[in-house]
């Protein structure tokens, strides 16, 4: 009997293997045309293309673009890049080491600024750095963002400080206080003309009142905080999807107006949970092939969800746990980002099929295959690849002769077979992949799990796979 194998269109590892419903690792599900051989194909995610070189550089900690100039903070120095990437040109020493946020102003000549939480300020030029700021009235801050021509920033305790109209000054009385709960701000984020103040277990929404010396007025409180000040995303310029973030209940919600709706599942509130540190779990967005990805990295995992489809993926890296990927920002018509292996900026690149030369390994794991509680003879599984996607000038073998592994499991994903190798096609030379020819044993009572690993760096995708107890089945 021929039997439909379940893979997933989004990751379901469960608390434990045995509950699992499959798993897409560095890959998302895309829908297909109603007289395609399936309904939906698995593609392998984006890879990484180097943008820029910032020599002995470290710790990547957010960028901005302003007049076409790319300002990128690293661990105790503020770089520069222009379109042409290539190497940097340092303009100064960036005090911390933190993640922080950078904002500009409307002013003819833009003012910069760079704040981080642990109160680091700094204002900058295309050629110095100012470890300070211009304006002894602004108290010691954690965040910054523009709206309206106004540079705001919010403090632990509470108050959110504006500046004068494109300009550094600020009025010493020129603040607002969040008030309906007293839990302090961590981060200030502008929206669609409106200011998001939040704080740890509530998120208040500011908007321009025209009001002195404090422009801007509460319109309203959402019941519900933000769980670390880099926790929210996907609001970006170039992405505008709409503030995501982790609330202070592990869960992410999206702002559907003023209502956060959720879009997590239990497994990543589950990882997000046992993060003691939330201020190590770190939000970031990006765009590839239409898809708007909101990704959210801890030191050990990190989570990829399609915005588009609501379907989530995992992603690492080589030899790696999380991705690479940090702090992603819409410049020159890309999509670049730090890098956390490197003091390098690279490219987002849906036609990139590895990263920066390291393989970006599709891993895709059905759920079980069932015959409860006996068990049955599997004869034989056959996988529909996309194939004769070999490059005849790439790296041999490794373009030239593309394979994938295939791999099972009988014991509910806890162990997995040595993994047997079919070829995907050299350039132009579609072929049928046919797993397994011979009989791989009886299934046990938690029934047949199967593993699909592309690593060669070609084009991948994958739309269906099915099982028989016959070997001569066809």
């Amino acid at each position: 009997m021929k039997r439909s194998i379940p893979f997933p269109v989004q990751t379901a590892p469960g608390a434990k293997s045995q509950e699992g419903g499959g798993r897409i690792i560095n890959g998302y599900a895309e829908e297909l045309g109603d007289q395609a051989p399936n309904k939906t194909v698995i593609r392998r995610g984006p890879g990484l293309v180097n943008f820029g070189t910032a020599a002995g550089r470290s710790g990547y900690r957010g960028a901005i673009i302003v007049q076409n100039v790319l300002y990128v903070a690293f661990n105790g120095k503020l770089e520069k890049w222009t379109a042409a990437g290539g190497a940097s040109v340092n303009i100064g020493n960036l005090n911390g080491t933190r993640r922080g946020f950078f904002s500009s102003n409307n002013n003819t000549t833009p003012d910069k600024v760079f704040v981080d939480p642990d109160g680091n300020v700094a204002t900058f030029t295309p050629t110095t750095v100012t470890n300070s700021y211009p304006d002894p009235d602004l108290p010691a801050v954690n965040s910054v963002d523009f709206l309206d021509g106004y540079l705001v920033f919010t403090t632990g305790d509470g108050r959110a400080f504006a500046t004068d109209l494109n300009s550094t000054s600020v009025n010493a009385l020129s603040f607002g206080k969040a008030e309906a709960k007293p839990d302090g701000l961590v981060r200030v984020v502008a929206w669609g003309g409106r200011l998001l103040l939040f704080g740890t277990i509530s998120t208040e929404v500011w908007t321009d009142a025209g009001t002195t010396p404090f422009p801007f007025a509460r319109a309203t409180v959402i019941p519900r905080g933000l769980a670390g000040p880099y926790c929210v995303s996907a609001y970006e310029d170039g992405l505008s999807r709409g503030p995501i973030f982790v609330g202070d209940d592990n869960c992410i919600y999206k702002l559907d107006g003023y209502t956060p709706t959720k879009v997590s599942t239990p497994d990543i509130e589950g990882l997000i949970e046992a993060v003691t540190d939330k201020t190590t779990l770190e939000a970031t967005a990006y765009i590839s092939r239409g898809h708007a990805f909101f990704q959210l990295s801890s030191p050990a995992w990190t989570w990829v969800l399609d915005i588009s489809t609501s379907q989530w993926a995992q992603r690492d890296s080589y030899q790696q746990t999380r991705s690479r990927i940090s702090g992603a920002i819409n410049a020159f018509g890309q999509w670049l980002t730090g890098d956390t292996q490197t003091g390098n900026l690279q490219s987002i690149q849906t036609a990139a099929n590895d990263e920066v030369s390291n393989p970006l390994r599709l891993r895709i794991e059905s759920g079980p295959v069932m015959d409860f509680p006996g068990g049955s003879v599997v004869g034989r599984a056959d996988f529909y690849f996309t194939t004769g996607i070999g490059i005849a000038t790439g790296r041999d073998p490794d373009q030239t002769d593309p394979q994938v592994e295939i791999s099972w499991s009988d014991d509910g994903g806890l162990t997995w077979s040595n993994p047997i190798l079919r070829k995907l096609g050299r350039q132009s030379e579609p072929r049928q992949l046919i797993s397994l020819v011979s009989c791989t044993g009886r299934t046990s009572w938690q029934g047949r799990r199967w593993r699909l690993d592309v690593s060669s760096a070609v084009y991948s995708s994958f739309m269906f796979g099915t099982m028989s107890d016959d070997p001569r089945a066809a």
